[in-house]
């Protein structure tokens, strides 16, 4: 009679053996599958952050090339004013 009993005992204990461990294993599955799209997603948004980071760099270049450019043109247009007072300058005085 004790033969059988420790035989039924044995493997109720083998089976939530098995059963426990089947289950870790499957916790730990799910924790990695989890854990790796969350790297995966932190490294999307890395990504479209650097293509941000990069689009708004650009504008500010943009930006400044223009404003250069209109600086450019008001240095030339006063220069060119000088330029045409002293030339009406030196030829006023020369007539006189």
């Amino acid at each position: 009679m004790n033969k059988p009993l420790i035989a039924i005992g044995a493997m109720i204990l083998m089976l939530v053996f098995t059963t426990h461990a089947n289950n870790s294993y499957a916790q730990n599955s799910v924790l990695n599958k989890a854990g790796e799209k969350v790297g995966s997603t932190l490294k999307e948004l890395g990504q479209n952050l650097s293509n941000v980071g990069s689009e708004i760099g650009s504008d500010i270049l943009n930006e400044t090339e223009h404003t250069a450019k209109k600086v450019g043109i008001g240095t030339k247009d006063v220069l060119s004013n000088i330029t045409g007072e002293i030339k009406e300058g030196v030829i006023g005085n020369s007539s006189k």
